[in-house]
């Protein structure tokens, strides 16, 4: 009985290839004259064999089968039944390794340090607060206020230098 996973696309698209392959073959072996050497004339090749064009579309059109059919075949993907263990072949045992029970709980591990933090610092009253800010502290940021498009399109233009 025939193999049932054959498929007739990626068949067809390998024979192509192989005719693409060996078109080119004539026609690169008749363009250096090698074929003249072995008695076959130069005209016999000038016809149908004379262009690579149709070997360069067998070639493509069997590329393009080989994967049409590859993707079928990952499209379908075909059940295949678990082998079952024949007379001459050996089962290995399954070895199975349980905990042992007579193995000591690991000892507690020691308790981690506890980090201490200071105290923070109180927050004076708004009435205790000094007149005068210190000097590390930054001016609080004010957000500018949104240009218009005028704006924008004037900066571009000056930037760019492309006047009005």
């Amino acid at each position: 009985m025939a193999d049932q996973n054959i498929n007739p696309v990626g068949c067809l698209g390998r024979v192509l290839t192989i005719l693409g392959t060996l078109w080119l073959g004539f026609v690169v072996l008749a363009g250096i004259g090698v074929l003249s050497d072995v008695g076959v004339r130069e005209g016999f090749f000038a016809g149908a064999f004379g262009s690579a064009i149709p070997g360069v579309l067998l070639l493509w059109a069997g590329r393009v089968l080989r994967r049409r059919a590859r993707t079928m075949e990952a499209k379908i993907e075909p059940v295949a039944p678990a082998p079952v263990p024949g007379p001459t072949e050996k089962r290995v045992p399954t070895i199975r390794i349980e905990s042992m029970q007579t193995e000591t709980p690991p000892s507690p591990s020691p308790p981690l340090p506890t980090i201490i933090k200071p105290a923070p610092k109180p927050v004076p009253s708004p009435t205790e607060t000094p007149a005068v800010e210190p000097a590390d502290l930054p001016p609080p940021l004010v957000p500018p206020e949104p240009k218009t498009s005028r704006q924008l399109i004037d900066e571009a233009r000056k930037k760019w230098g492309r006047p009005r």
